[in-house]
């Protein structure tokens, strides 16, 4: 529950503070209460405590109200209710809210009384727990007799727990009975009622085991004296072992809220009690347990009972205790565990050990040393991590002495123990004695002293580099990256042109690395120094310090070494530091064919490093085109499948007639494509059919029918289409002027221009290694077909200075150039809507890659919004395309694409499209055309509309107001209207609010400063107790409208208004619901009694105002009455 209230109360009410309201709030109560709840949830805090203060602002009537509008379970939806009176209740909770608190809890009683349902009143209560007060009792008092609400009332009179709370848990304890009974007796133990132990002794002695339980848990926390026989009785009763009643528990809480009480003797008697009830093996944790408390409260007086522990045959018994025995380690007591060391058994010798150890009893440390020479094993490895804790550099010596003879069980806890010493003693008595020290032991100390990056023990570690034996040679040359300083340098360079086993040239390689402090130059330096075969065991560590400067060496390296060299600077960039040598090894598998295979091997692997699957893909395309190793084929494949685009599944298809790879073609087809359930058309299904029918293995069946079922449902349509076969330019024709001109042309001069503009195209376009290419000379490259909606896919490619474009039907331009063009501002990156001035024209981020490699576009065009994704990179996200033709105009609802010609090269490659189903646009009936209507919104664009684009988008042929936590602001007309007729239609969600602002201004809370028909879901719960002038269609606090004529939530709804003058008439799905005259509120007030400076004004902006709520609105259409 608490976790519940936390999240309502972070998600209450988040619109109120953002809405366009006078400084002074005029509206009435009920419009408060409605408008606060149809916010919910709150989206961010400051929104939150906004709208804390304002339904604190209706003082206690208003919150009394709202509580008790709380529906029946079944009858009503209470989540908006809960979702304030939840954030209400903590919100009362905050330091200098006391007076909001006092008038909560009479809100919230008040309420109670007025609420019917169970349920309803269990969630009043459960608030109350939050705030509640002494006030509030006798409200509670009654509900503990109710087998309903018997518990919340209980925790709720716990929670506030001052006398007369308590009082009245006593009083109902022997009037109650069953469950009601059992819930009184806990919550009386927890609130410590002192008076209730008679009540209760009855009680624990009861035949019912879970009351009995509740009972001896009430009396455990209450504590009074004369209960200890009850509780006694109850744990000889269950023979001192834990069972269904608690009754050890509840015995030895008891003992422990006796001492907290004062009463510590009589507690150490009910642990001694169940110490000495509790000896047989089964009751080894209940023993325990008692021991723990009796330690607690005896302190060092208890040493006895932990001292003859020792020796208990008990493990765990006697651990537990030697684990108490730390808590009160004073000079004495050590004294006396050190004693009991002389007839202590080996086991138990062992374990004294370890915890004079652990708890670094210093007084312990000569004994401890003297154990490290013990005849027992198990002594000695506790005596060697001891004095390790206990004598720290002191013990150093004394364990480097005892190491020289160790096991290898010794041999691995010194090593540890040395690691956990601190100071410089265990460094420097480490490298003075490990030239002396047996192989094992050389061994376990330099794994220390590099562990410590003990440079000053670097000569020791260099010197056991030339050991005889091997594992210490190997543990020497592992041990140089982690002990050599920049100093060491000149002796590392001379070892390793002087090495010949490979592991320790790979060591040497990496103790240059870590000796060169990331600076390249010195190895730079000296490689120069060597001769072509010591070079080559330079690459390595270049890629291991990285940086431009070694990139460069190893590059050139490549270019310009032998063999042997060039197959080292592969191996290094292969294994570079950072995914920064990715261009170089592609260029070496696109210009050598000798290292191509281990070229693509890093570049591939790389890959997986790539921000975005569009991004992977590419590079993977890359990799394919140069890979003819089938190993290295599938890797690439598998990657793929992992990208889950559609470009990815084509990619994959290619290879479906690879007999080498055709396996793993098949199978990362299948899983791209059942991964995306819109996949739809020949391509998809072509590709999944022939996947099917290659297949094999244990699967094969199971894959075979997952793909029969996704083609059994897939949707019908084409899905996506080839623009470009590859071959010829089929599909496309030249330019013809612009989309305006052309629609003035009749067909022949059409035909004729197009004829001209074909024979352009062919100077400028052609097909050329299955790409398609400008060459810089001609016009854009439009297609025979024009578009409406789509999403588009195409890679494309420039060169230097390079400056090209996607025009969307027919109009510039998603933009391509090249980023290094700064003087005409390129910098920004490529994918923004170029000749837009209204809306966005710049990408989000620059998301291009090098000039002279592939990108890919993702373009989404639905009415006149546009997304576009570059290299997988969002860098357009819904904007609106502006008509470059004519800026008077919208976006054409369809047109031709074109690829711009811009002088400079570029190629494309891989185009597809899939359409969407577009919205007809609305067109006027006769009638109204006749009748000089003009549409505002035909589904297709929103060139009409100005004001909050973004709250308001375009969807599906609506204007749908999606708030994101702005209320949803207003979206207005760009002309403004003086009388006319306005027709729309609507459709609300449940709890809506919308409105219809009239002669608005530009800014301003539209209601007041213009005026506001109210679009509301007036039949919701919410809006039980609006005011008359606050339903839908009414002139918000001047005229009311008629209820009953909305349709239902999910339905549209017609809607007509006709302005004339002062006149107002609302015409709703045919009835009229309103037709009254401002006049009179203008001259002698209003309904609301507010002021409405906005009757006065004659003209004005028509506009939707959000409130919060997802509405959508189409087909709208108005008639200016003004004009003759």
């Amino acid at each position: 529950m608490m976790k519940k209230l936390f999240i309502i109360a972070a998600c209450c009410l988040a619109q109120l503070a953002v809405m366009a309201q006078p400084k002074q709030d005029v509206r009435a109560a009920h419009t408060k209460i409605a408008d606060l709840l149809a916010q919910q949830p709150a989206k961010d805090a400051k929104s939150l405590n906004a709208n804390m203060a304002a339904l604190s602002d209706l003082g206690e009537e208003g919150i009394a109200n709202m509580a008790a509008m709380l529906s029946p379970a079944g009858k009503g939806d209470n989540t908006a209710l809960e979702y304030a009176l939840g954030g209400y209740a903590f919100y009362v909770t905050q330091p200098g809210k006391e007076k909001e608190r006092a008038v909560a809890v009479s809100a919230f009683s008040k309420a109670l009384k007025q609420v019917a349902d169970k349920e309803n009143k269990a969630f009043l209560i459960t608030m109350l727990q939050h705030f509640g007060t002494d006030a509030a009792v006798s409200t509670l008092q009654p509900y503990l007799a109710d087998e309903r609400l018997c518990d919340v009332a209980a925790r709720t009179l716990l929670k506030i727990n001052s006398p007369a709370a308590q009082k009245a848990l006593l009083e109902a304890l022997p009037k109650t009975t069953g469950r009601n009974q059992q819930i009184l007796a806990e919550v009386v133990g927890d609130a410590r009622i002192a008076g209730a132990t008679a009540a209760l002794q009855p009680l624990a002695r009861s035949e019912n085991r879970m009351l009995a339980k509740t009972a001896l848990y009430a009396l455990a926390h209450i504590a009074a004296p004369e209960a200890a026989n009850t509780l006694k009785a109850a744990v000889v009763k269950a023979g001192y072992k834990y069972d269904e009643t608690n009754a050890v528990t509840s015995y030895l809480v008891y003992a422990q809220q006796l001492a907290a009480n004062g009463h510590k003797k009589e507690a150490a008697d009910v642990a001694g009690n169940i110490m000495a009830g509790a000896r047989s093996a089964g009751q080894t944790q209940v023993r325990t347990a008692a021991l723990y408390l009796l330690n607690q409260l005896k302190g060092e007086e208890n040493l006895p009972v932990l001292l003859a522990a020792v020796n208990d045959p008990a493990a765990d018994y006697r651990d537990a205790a030697l684990k108490f025995a730390g808590n009160n380690l004073g000079q004495a007591t050590t004294a006396a565990w050190i004693k009991s060391l002389a007839k202590a058994t080996p086991a138990g010798k062992a374990a004294v050990i370890a915890m004079l150890g652990n708890n670094k009893a210093e007084l312990a440390a000569p004994v401890v040393l003297a154990a490290l020479n013990d005849k027992d094993a198990g002594v000695r490895l506790a005596a060697i991590t001891a004095a390790g804790q206990i004598s720290g550099a002191q013990a150093v010596a004394p364990l480097l002495a005892r190491l020289k003879k160790a096991d290898d069980k010794e041999t691995a806890a010194i090593q540890g123990a040395l690691k956990t010493i601190k100071g410089d003693e265990v460094v420097t008595q480490s490298a003075a004695a490990v030239a002396s020290m047996p192989p094992a032991a050389q061994v376990a100390l330099i794994d220390v002293l590099a562990g410590r990056k003990a440079d000053g023990s670097v000569q020791q570690v260099l010197a056991l580099t030339k050991a005889p034996q091997e594992n210490v040679r190997n543990a020497a040359f592992s041990a140089l990256k982690d002990v050599v300083t920049a100093n060491n340098l000149p002796v590392l360079f001379s070892m390793l042109s002087k090495a010949t086993a490979p592991a320790d040239v790979k060591a040497l390689q990496a103790a240059v690395v870590a000796g060169s402090s990331q600076s390249a130059e010195p190895v730079i330096a000296q490689m120069k120094k060597e001769n072509a075969a010591g070079q080559e065991r330079y690459y390595a560590i270049l890629a291991g310090i990285g940086g431009p400067a070694a990139k460069q060496v190893v590059s050139e390296a490549f270019a310009g070494g032998n063999a042997a060299q060039k197959a080292a600077a592969v191996t290094a960039l292969v294994g570079w530091k950072d995914a920064s040598a990715a261009a170089d090894l592609l260029k070496i598998a696109r210009e050598n064919a000798d290292h191509r295979k281990t070229a693509l091997q890093g570049y591939v692997r790389l890959a997986k490093t790539a921000a975005t699957p569009d991004q992977r893909l590419l590079m993977l395309t890359n990799a394919m085109e140069l890979a003819n190793d089938a190993g290295l084929k599938k890797a690439i494949l598998q990657q793929a499948e992992q990208c889950k685009t559609f470009p990815a599944l084509v990619f994959a298809g290619n290879y479906l007639n690879d007999a080498a790879v055709k396996q793993q073609a098949a199978e990362a087809v299948m899983s791209i494509a059942l991964a995306d359930k819109t996949y739809s058309g020949s391509i998809v299904r072509n590709l999944l059919e022939q996947a099917s029918g290659t297949l094999t293995g244990g699967d094969a069946d199971y894959q075979r029918e997952a793909i029969r079922k996704y083609l059994a449902e897939m949707p019908a349509g084409e899905g996506f289409v080839n623009m470009f076969n590859g071959k010829d330019l089929s599909g496309w024709k030249g330019l013809v002027a612009d989309p305006i001109k052309r629609a003035k042309m009749d067909a022949a001069t059409l035909k004729k221009e197009q004829e001209k503009a074909d024979a352009v195209m062919k100077e400028g376009w052609s097909v050329k290694d299955g790409l398609l290419v400008f060459n810089g000379h001609g016009s854009n490259l439009c297609t025979d077909k024009k578009y409406g909606d789509f999403e588009m896919f195409v890679d494309w490619k420039i060169t230097k200075d390079g400056d090209a474009g996607v025009y969307l039907r027919g109009t510039p331009q998603v933009q391509i150039w090249d980023t290094a063009r700064r003087d005409v501002g390129a910098q920004v990156g490529s994918g923004g809507l170029y000749n837009n001035q209204a809306n966005p024209s710049k990408p989000s981020e620059l998301a291009d890659n090098a000039i002279g490699e592939w990108n890919t576009f993702r373009i989404i065009m639905k009415g006149d919004r546009v997304t576009v994704y570059l290299n997988g990179k969002l860098v357009v996200n819904n904007v609106i395309l502006e008509n470059y033709w004519d800026r008077k105009l919208p976006i054409f609802p369809e047109e031709q694409l074109e690829l711009q010609a811009h002088g400079t090269y570029v190629a494309y490659r891989n185009l597809y499209i899939r359409e969407f189903e577009r919205v007809k646009p609305f067109e006027l009936s006769a009638e109204e055309k006749k009748e000089g209507y003009k549409i505002l919104f035909d589904g297709t664009n929103m060139h009409e509309w100005t004001g909050n684009t973004t709250s308001y988008v375009l969807d599906n042929g609506n204007i749908l107001c999606s708030p994101k936590g702005s209320g949803g602001g207003n979206l207005y007309t760009k002309n403004e209207f003086s009388d006319f007729v306005y027709r729309f239609e609507f459709q609300l969600t449940p709890g809506a609010n919308n409105g219809l602002g009239i002669r608005m201004p530009p800014s301003g809370d539209a209601a007041y400063q213009g005026m506001e028909l109210q679009i509301l879901d007036n039949e919701a719960d919410i809006y039980k107790n609006l005011h008359i002038y606050q339903y839908h269609g009414s002139v918000y606090g001047v005229i009311p409208a008629k209820r009953g004529f909305l349709k239902p939530v999910g339905e549209w709804n017609y809607e007509q208004v006709t302005v004339k003058g002062t006149r107002i008439t609302v015409e709703l799905n045919g009835t009229v619901i309103l037709d009254g005259d401002i006049a009179e509120a203008r001259d002698k007030g209003t309904l609301d009694h507010k002021d409405h400076p906005g009757l006065k004004r004659t003209s004005g902006h028509i506009g939707f105002l959000g409130h919060g709520s997802v509405v959508r609105f189409r087909n709208i259409r108005i008639k200016d009455l003004a004009k003759k």
